[in-house]
């Protein structure tokens, strides 16, 4: 008999896909026979619904039982010639499906009543079982039985009306039925219309025979919640439901639940999410316009990913129509060449030099209207245009760099992006390598940017796209990364060559500003581990680049040098060759180390780490006192009191009055400033009334209650603000430079920046410029030969404790070469080592100032 369930499984064919269909269905029973032992037992049984003698036992027992008892006696004979223990086996072998069987009884319930089932039967080892042995499922089909045998007021249809594959009502007979029951049911309805996203592309992975078996199984599940509350459910073709049922959201969200339930028995299912758009049935409209509006619900909601049920708003009107009109310039758009790239320049942050740059598209209409790129990037990605836009932005690059090359220039890396439409429905490396080829560049001037969210939803597809584009020679980036599920694993797995952190940690607040330095600390330190460099995105501040120089990130991409350019302006840019750095984009693991490994104990003493971090103290701020909580050796030294004990708490007491406010002042731009702290200068007064000047620099640490506490480095430098001049000194830091200069134990020349009041005019931080100076990089900063020369000059005089006043020239921070006035003056103490002052000013402001006398 070519029952319900029979069609459906005729279409399968494959006995394992069977299977699995029976055993991820909703059966009332499931019985196993032993045909050869003559026993059976029951898997599954559904209490107090049929009337079903036994449950374990002599099959041939169970058997007379069932066809005297169970079975209406209309369907007792075919039931008994099916089912006899003799013949059983044979009436399988000989089915059109060999080893299935299904057929419909009366089955017997236990309140006496009547209630249509469907039997089906499997046998053989093609099904996964033994020899011999038999397994019988039951299913209630008690309503789709009624309806075709008009026992009610819905409409008889013909099997011609029904899909053949998943049994649900085709779209003409859906509509009619809807109509029918909505107009003598005057309970609140909806139309609920499904998808299945990317469900071509579950064909390709999975196999159709696995795409129907989906479609079969849903289709089951709805028919099932459309009978079970009165309503109907249609199929309309490849991927596409829709539903009648009241409304009511808690039971479409439980249909949800079922169906996506059986689309994640498949595994990675991210990526072929159900879609359920609703529709409220509003009698006065017309329900094909309700059909409209319940299908574009569901566009809507396939664009979200933890909220994909939408009920129709009007709104959804006005913003599809925009989305098609985007679909509509877009084609016109690409043929005239309104579609350009722009290139953002990369940069090494501590020079600011371009090391290469990222293309992003823009749209650019004739009349010069710009359609910003989230507009209509969106509306492509979702309506599967996307690989069309990177196809022409990839080619456009290329020939770009190709005539950049020929004209003679010195050619920068570009990356360019990927989407995860590229990787699931093209050959990424066979159309990178025919743009080579094509456009005869090197593979390393033409990087590949692919987002951490593919990774995420498509782990194994992504990871094979990486492996065969690094094997071509190509250089990868993770772009986003930081902005989802980023794990050391993922990274071993991928062996991506560039990760580009996500700088939304970069915006920070009281609430979150100490978790979101962690995380950075975390990342950065992650990606160390293993040697990745990082592209820092998004960087827009100073500050903000100053904290990430601190953190150890070499690279910069943002507002803060440069907005994405056209290509005129980037050329302009690149054709000058100290605005650029060819060496590219590295990780030096032996450069640097984290400075968390100074609390290894079984790597620095105790002595070593106080040499290494200089006096310094904390101190807790409460109401209006300042105490020092604990402090080192070389801060006990510093301050040079020999009655210190008395000196811990309330430390305001022994500073001039007008530096009292000061000192809260500091600590309260530290606790605002968390990442760079504040400094500057207090005076204490030594138990002889002199006074000692200190520069001090404090970082908010934590709150504990009402009590703040602050870590704090001191340098004392009593000696320079007691020189002759110093006071003058002191009055111009805001416009001069300050450097001291020293020589360590060591003999080397140590340099300390105290201010940097040309700080706007150099382009790089006080910090910058230190490092700079007790390095090897300000030999770049100086370039020419005749500029090196000066600074030679410079070094005599200091040689010989002779002072100096010269002219000398460096490059800024955008590579500008900038002229200063530098005026050094000899400090003899009792120690005879080597101490100058250094004072860096404006040309304009110079001002002779004699030596000071010894």
């Amino acid at each position: 008999m070519d029952t319900g369930f029979f069609v459906l499984l005729k279409h399968v064919r494959q006995p394992e896909t069977i299977v699995r269909f029976l055993n991820d269905s909703s059966y009332d029973e499931l019985l196993e026979i032993d045909v050869k032992q003559q026993t059976f037992k029951s898997v599954f049984h559904v209490s107090k619904k049929y009337a079903m003698p036994l449950t374990k036992g002599s099959y041939r027992e169970v058997f007379i039982g069932m066809s005297e008892e169970l079975i209406h006696p209309e369907e007792r004979e075919r039931f008994v010639d099916l089912m006899n223990p003799e013949t059983i086996l044979y009436h399988l072998s000989g089915s059109e499906l060999p080893g299935l069987c299904c057929e419909e009884y009366r089955f017997r319930l236990i309140v006496g009543n009547w209630h249509w089932v469907e039997m089906v039967l499997i046998a053989g080892e093609e099904y996964g079982l033994e020899p011999n042995v038999i397994r019988m499922y039951i299913f209630d089909c008690q309503s789709r039985k009624i309806r075709e045998l008009g026992l009610t007021d819905t409409a008889v249809y013909a099997d011609n009306n029904r899909n053949e594959m998943t049994g649900l009502l085709k779209k003409r007979a859906f509509i009619k039925d809807v109509q029918q029951r909505i107009k003598k049911d005057d309970r609140e309805w909806c139309l609920v219309s499904i998808d299945i996203d990317n469900f071509k592309l579950f064909n390709e992975w999975y196999g159709h025979s696995e795409g129907d078996l989906l479609m079969i199984q849903i289709g089951a599940t709805l028919l099932e919640a459309g009978e079970r509350t009165g309503g109907t459910a249609g199929y309309f073709g490849q991927d596409d439901f829709c539903l009648l049922i009241p409304y009511d959201m808690e039971l479409i969200g439980h249909i949800y639940e079922d169906v996506s339930a059986l689309i994640g028995s498949r595994g990675n299912s991210s990526s072929f999410l159900p879609a359920f758009g609703i529709c409220v049935v509003k009698r006065e409209y017309e329900l094909m316009d309700m059909l409209d509006r319940a299908l574009l619900a569901a566009q809507v909601a396939k664009e979200g990913y933890h909220s994909r049920i939408r009920v129709f708003e009007k709104g959804m009107y006005s913003r599809t129509n925009a989305e098609y009109r985007v679909l509509t310039d877009f084609s016109r758009a690409l043929k005239q060449h309104e579609i350009v790239f722009y290139l953002q320049p990369q940069c090494r942050a501590s020079s600011g030099k371009i090391v290469g740059a990222e293309a992003l598209a823009r749209w650019i209409k004739p009349d010069g209207t710009v359609i910003p790129p989230d507009t209509f990037i969106p509306v492509l990605e979702k309506r599967g245009l996307i690989s069309d836009l990177d196809l022409y932005i990839w080619d456009d690059v290329c020939r770009w760099q190709h005539d950049w090359i020929k004209s003679g220039h010195t050619p920068l890396p570009v990356s360019v992006n990927v989407s995860v439409s590229d990787i699931l429905h093209t050959d990424l490396h066979a159309i990178f390598e025919n743009l080579i080829n094509k456009y005869e560049l090197e593979r390393n001037l033409l990087k590949i940017e692919i987002t951490e969210s593919s990774y995420i939803t498509n782990t194994a597809l992504v990871m094979e796209t990486v492996r065969s584009l690094r094997e071509k020679g190509f250089t990868v980036l993770m772009d986003d990364f930081g902005s989802g599920s980023s794990t050391l694993n993922m990274l071993k797995n991928l062996n991506i060559d560039v990760i580009k952190l996500d700088a939304q940690f970069l915006n920070m607040n009281e609430s979150n500003e100490e978790k979101s330095i962690q995380i950075l600390e975390s990342v950065t330190n992650l990606t160390k581990t293993i040697g990745v460099p990082i592209i820092v995105e998004g960087v827009e501040t100073k500050e903000q680049k100053d904290f990430l120089i601190d953190m150890g990130c070499r690279y910069i991409q943002g507002y803060y040098f440069y907005r994405p350019l056209p290509i005129t302006d980037f050329e302009s840019l690149i054709d000058d060759p100290d605005k650029i750095d060819t060496s590219g984009i590295s990780f030096k693991a032996n450069q640097q180390f984290r400075l968390r490994e100074l609390l290894d104990n079984n790597i620095y003493s105790d002595t070593m780490l106080n040499s290494i971090l200089g006096p310094c103290a904390l101190y807790s701020w409460h109401g209006d006192d300042v105490d020092i909580v604990r402090y080192n050796e070389q801060f006990y030294e510093a301050v040079d009191v020999p009655d210190f004990s008395d000196r811990l708490t309330c430390i305001q007491r022994f500073l001039p009055k007008a530096d009292v406010p000061r000192i809260t002042e500091l600590l309260r731009l530290a606790q605002r400033d968390r990442l760079n702290g504040s400094k500057g200068l207090l005076h204490f007064y030594k138990t002889d009334g002199s006074l000692t000047t200190f520069h001090m620099h404090f970082y908010y640490l934590h709150s504990e209650g009402e009590e703040k506490i602050f870590y704090g480095s001191v340098r004392n430098i009593t000696k320079l603000s007691n020189l002759e001049k110093q006071m003058s000194l002191l009055s111009h830091i805001s416009t001069d430079t300050v450097l001291f200069l020293s020589r360590t134990s060591e003999g080397a020349i140590r340099f300390t920046v105290l201010f940097n009041g040309l700080e706007n005019i150099i382009g790089i931080s006080a910090h910058e410029l230190e490092t700079e100076l007790n390095g090897e990089n300000f030999i770049d900063r100086i370039g020419s030969e005749n500029d090196l020369s000066v600074y030679k000059e410079v070094l005599e005089h200091i040689q010989k404790t002779e002072p100096f006043s010269t002219s000398v020239s460096m490059r800024n921070a955008n590579g500008d070469r900038v002229t200063l006035n530098a005026v050094g003056y000899y400090i003899p103490d009792e120690t005879n080592s080597m101490d100058y002052i250094i004072i860096l000013s404006k040309p304009t402001e110079k001002q002779p100032i004699s030596s000071p006398e010894s």
